[in-house]
């Protein structure tokens, strides 16, 4: 019950962390989509009130280019510019440039927007025009300084709103005055142009302008922002314009300036354009588009994400219950099966996945076992027979020692001493062979072997060979240097069957010992007919199959090699070395290690 909970708890906890990635997932994209929209909301309504603007400042601008193009008219006519400045004009000229006069300002397009257009010569002569003409006081020369331009104030243009000072009581008009200054030079003449635009020349362009909820547009004039409201311009206090800076964003026209700042508890951008004449702007408030603004979106796009979600949970664990669950509850009970002694393989659980693959490597484990278990039953019979064998052999060894004692002292009754030492030395062969099971011998210990076996084949040959060894370096060479047992024979063996008997003539075999670095060589020198350096080569390696019949009757020389590099290692082994006619010498490698130590131990020995 605790390993069916336990199971149960794994998959509860992959089907929440995928529910729960599912769901951060949703969130962290519904939240990167929110704020997408909203900066392509925000730069879509920025673009948009950018575009209302430059359309609106097309018509403004016409409207003022108008009215500046009648004050520069003025000042250039010729008729117009000399009665201006003629100190004292006559009845006929001051009909000639009424009548022009008024001819030009009933031909504008904006003349219902002027509220007064005055036009004051150097010899005081006035001529006036306007809407606000009927309601405007007498035009004395008092009276005329008080308007924007006169008086030395300087020309004034587009640059605030005043209220006409010469309207009658009750009748004051607010306008936008431009007044431009005409010097003669002769006798100092001054002349004047006067024109107070009403602020409907601005507001008219801009009454069917459709702003977005909580918008607003002004007009900045003079550096002074003035609030749009229907026909009307008001001052915005300065302190709500200071509030406000520039900002970066992708704009239409890169005149265009941004600007965000607060209205009153909201956050909101403002655009800027600028109408190309007298540093006036056009300027529209949009509220700023955050991600908060958003939220709406986001809840609905969560809501149907979590929806989503709690389907995809549903499916999630019916696909594990199906494709996970149940085949991990088959391979545990395959394993329970096991562990129980059951090694009967289940074809069931080998599914074309990867929990098939699981079966299949369970399957396989269970036959490897079975393999195994029927390999040790096979190996302990196997062994009970060595043994059986062992302790066989160690009979007939025994028996053949005493055979061959019985026929040495015979021999030695019957004064054969030949067969009497052929016999001792078969016999300590014998015993050498089958006593104890060390693997590596002092050299002295084999040199006493090869002894044996030689006085044996010098009775076979009748004499004709012979076998010393000529020289060891290093007498230690001999007590502590260690050598595979029986390595040496076989050698011996091939250089009298192979090199010696083939020449016909009586043999010759020298060793001698000798160091070489850190390691000790032994070279066996045998004057027989010799070999190919091919031959020399072949003799090393391993026998191929034709030969398997040379294996039961001599020991190789490749099986001594092969000998000594598995005691050694790979560096170590024979090396032949041999031509047609002139002998041969195989050298064998040892390593000195072994005698470094023991020489260091019965160094140390002889000092206590």
């Amino acid at each position: 019950m605790q390993q069916a909970a336990h199971r149960g708890s794994i998959r509860r906890r992959i089907v929440l962390l995928v529910l729960a990635f599912t769901l951060a997932t949703t969130l962290i994209m519904a939240a990167n989509s929110a704020q997408a929209v909203a900066g392509r909301t925000e730069r879509a309504a920025l673009q948009s009130a950018e575009f209302t603007l430059q359309t609106a400042s097309t018509a403004i601008r016409a409207n003022i280019a108008e009215v500046d193009g009648l004050v520069n008219w003025c000042a250039s006519d010729p008729s117009t510019r000399t009665w201006l400045l003629t100190a004292q004009g006559s009845a006929s000229l001051n009909q000639t440039v009424y009548t022009t006069v008024s001819g030009k300002y009933n031909s504008m397009r904006t003349a219902p927007y002027l509220q007064r257009f005055l036009c004051v010569g150097g010899s005081g002569s006035v001529l006036q025009f306007g809407t606000a003409s009927a309601q405007s006081r007498p035009l004395t020369a008092a009276a005329l300084v008080a308007l924007p331009g006169f008086g030395g104030q300087g020309d004034v243009a587009w640059q605030s709103i005043v209220t006409d000072p010469l309207m009658l009581p009750n009748q004051a008009q607010q306008g936008i005055p431009v007044s431009r200054t005409l010097r003669g030079t002769g006798a100092g003449l001054t002349a004047h142009v006067y024109i107070a635009a009403a602020t409907t020349l601005i507001t008219d362009p801009l009454r069917d302008l459709a702003l977005p909820e909580g918008g607003a547009l002004y007009w900045l004039m003079g550096g002074t922002p003035y609030a749009v409201q229907g026909t009307a311009l008001t001052p915005v206090q300065a302190a709500d314009a200071a509030a406000f800076a520039e900002t970066e964003g992708e704009t239409l026209d890169p005149a265009t300036r941004l600007y965000t700042g607060r209205r009153g508890d909201a956050d909101v951008l403002a655009v800027s354009y600028p109408l190309g004449v007298h540093e006036l702007y056009l300027v529209e408030t949009i509220p700023a588009t955050t991600a908060a603004d958003m939220l709406p979106l986001l809840l609905r796009t969560v809501g149907i994400s979590l929806l989503f979600i709690v389907l995809l949970g549903i499916i999630l664990v019916v696909l594990m219950q199906y494709m996970v669950a149940r085949p991990v509850h088959a391979l545990q009970r395959q394993i329970e099966r096991l562990s129980a002694g059951d090694l009967t393989p289940d074809e069931t659980i080998e599914w074309n996945n990867e929990f098939g693959d699981i079966g299949q490597g369970i399957n396989r484990m269970t036959g490897s076992i079975n393999a195994l278990m029927e390999k040790r039953l096979e190996d302990e019979k196997q062994k009970q027979d060595l043994e059986y064998r062992m302790l066989q052999n160690q009979i007939n060894p025994h028996f053949i020692y005493n055979t061959l004692n019985g026929i040495k002292w015979m021999a030695t009754i019957q004064h054969a001493d030949g067969i009497a030492e052929m016999t001792t030395a078969l016999s300590r062969l014998l015993k050498s062979v089958s006593k104890g099971n060390e693997r590596l011998v002092p050299l002295y210990e084999e040199f006493a072997l090869l002894n044996d076996y030689f006085t044996i084949q010098q009775y076979r040959y009748g004499g004709t060979i012979t076998l010393e060894v000529t020289h060891i370096e290093d007498e230690r060479l001999a007590q502590f240097c260690l050598i595979p047992r029986f390595t040496l024979q076989p050698l011996v063996e091939n250089a009298i069957f192979h090199g010696i008997e083939p020449s016909g003539h009586a043999g010759e075999i020298t060793i001698t010992v000798t160091r070489e670095g850190g390691d000790v060589l032994l070279r066996l020198h045998d004057n027989g007919v010799g070999m190919s350096p091919e031959q020399a080569a072949k003799a090393l390696q391993e026998p191929g199959p034709e030969e398997a019949a040379a294996k039961f009757r001599h020991v190789g020389v490749w099986n001594v090699h092969r000998r000594l590099q598995y005691s050694f290692g790979e560096a170590y082994g024979l090396a032949i070395e041999s031509e047609p006619g002139a002998g041969t010498t195989v050298v064998v490698r040892l390593p000195a290690a072994a005698l470094e130590t023991d020489a260091a131990a019965q160094h140390e020995e002889n000092k206590e």
